[in-house]
């Protein structure tokens, strides 16, 4: 039997993405997760709960025979069949179950029966999860990128290293308009998914990770408390471009990009569900617009959908950010206005940063 994978390896698999089998139930997986992790439930769903329900009842000897019973013969042989492949697969992943426990030790039993050695991760699920939380109670370092909505910040971002792109990990764009077809990551995997990406940058100790400035929740997820603590107290990158730079980014991002998606994804139903799509984030906004803008801007996006206008389209962008974006940014960056240490164009703001790794060497 193989050794057991302690607290002081996590953060080496979790910077190499060392391939992971995951034991527990789907219901389990789909509750929290790990970005290399793969789900071959020693028990199913139904047979979790009928274990479980043993359990409760009987007790855990009553429980454990009933276990053995659901997975046998067939059932065992064929289990046992795809963890050996996904192990051939990846020789070097490793195992768990929720805490390391009964599942994931039957599993590496039964295979080491059939010639195949897998680590066994201590304290399985529970403890990877808890170092994770661990990683994100540590103060980091930070620059934030800011600016007006449409200045290209996420843009900016992936042409940089060392950064956190919040964004991207949440699955949303951040504003009413940012939600996207695919759903939003559960709140513990993008936490997940952040702590990885935390530990990966780690590498970087002399230089401020970049984060693109948020607020604390990016759709229905929010980023965890003492990150956000670090961002508030950040110093501020901002941002700028041109109002015709702006129009035509957001356009292509929330009206080409976005069409072709949903075409692409739902068929000949794609126009028509973009279309209650982007009617249905503006009219997320209607109070704060107030009833007459509101219906001016949903005239103008009713029209633009029905003629496939590009005009009419950047119209409704453009009215928007001039009469609602702008002046909410404007507002919250002069309470902040002391943190700004810099302000330019994309390469102007590449450019400072490369002085400053200079400095650093």
């Amino acid at each position: 039997m193989m050794e057991l994978i302690e607290t002081s390896e996590f953060e080496k698999m979790f910077c190499t993405n060392t391939p992971l089998l995951d034991v527990r139930a789907a219901i389990e997986f789909n509750q929290g997760a790990f970005p290399h992790a793969t789900n071959q439930p020693l028990l199913n769903d139904d047979e979790r709960q009928q274990v479980g329900t043993c359990y409760k009842q009987q007790g855990q000897d009553a429980a454990i025979k009933l276990g053995h019973k659901l997975v046998s013969g067939e059932t065992k042989a064929q289990r046992i069949d795809q963890w050996k492949s996904y192990c051939q697969a990846n020789p070097n992943a490793y195992l768990y179950c929720f805490r390391g426990g009964m599942r994931s030790n039957l599993v590496q039993q039964w295979l080491h029966q059939v010639n195949v050695e897998i680590s066994l991760i201590a304290g399985g699920y529970k403890a990877l999860r808890n170092y994770l939380l661990q990683v994100l109670e540590q103060p980091y370092q930070l620059q934030l990128i800011s600016g007006q909505t449409g200045v290209g910040k996420t843009e900016f971002l992936h042409k940089i290293d060392n950064i956190i792109d919040l964004e991207g990990l949440a699955n949303h764009c951040g504003s009413a308009f940012g939600k996207q077809i695919n759903a939003q990551p559960s709140q513990i995997n993008f936490e997940n998914q952040m702590a990885i990406q935390l530990l990966k940058n780690k590498q970087n100790t002399n230089q401020a990770m970049i984060v693109e400035d948020e607020s604390r929740y990016i759709g229905n997820l929010n980023i965890p408390k003492t990150f956000i603590q670090c961002m508030k107290s950040a110093p501020i990158l901002l941002l700028n471009c041109s109002q015709e730079q702006r129009v035509n980014r957001i356009f292509k991002q929330y009206v080409v990009d976005q069409q072709t998606q949903y075409c692409s994804q739902f068929g000949t139903d794609g126009e028509q569900l973009f279309a209650q799509s982007l009617q249905g984030a503006l009219e997320k906004i209607q109070k704060r617009l107030g009833g007459l803008r509101y219906k001016q801007l949903s005239e103008i996006m009713k029209k633009a959908l029905d003629q496939q206008s590009e005009q009419l389209h950047k119209k409704w962008i453009s009215e928007l950010l001039e009469n609602y974006y702008d002046p909410m940014y404007d507002y919250q960056l002069a309470a902040k206005k002391e943190k700004i240490i810099f302000t330019g164009n994309q390469q102007e703001i590449q450019q400072y940063l490369n002085n400053e790794a200079e400095c650093r060497t």
